[in-house]
């Protein structure tokens, strides 16, 4: 059995109320459904947000160990690496 309790919200702003009731009467539901349904959209919204700056900021870091991580040890010369995949002739081994 699931148990509603009635909760209540006091809006003092007769523009928001407005945009509710307007929302309501588009989406043919309550007041308290629209006010739901947009709530839910707009934190959808930020989190994905949220989340793609923290990949954003993932990346960045990643990237910026890597630059760091080449120019302390470069590795091998190209020339070096390719030296073992040509011969003299610059035909591959």
């Amino acid at each position: 059995m699931v148990e509603h309790r009635s909760m209540t919200m006091n809006i003092k702003s007769k523009a928001a109320h407005d945009l509710a009731k307007e929302l309501a009467a588009l989406e043919h539901t309550t007041v308290t459904n629209a006010v739901t349904m947009s709530l839910r959209e707009a934190l959808e919204r930020r989190r994905a947000e949220v989340a793609t700056e923290q990949r954003r900021t993932r990346i960045h870091e990643i990237a910026d160990r890597f630059t760091e991580q080449i120019r302390t040890n470069p590795g091998p010369s190209l020339w070096t690496v390719t030296e073992d995949l040509y011969d003299e002739r610059g035909l591959p081994r």
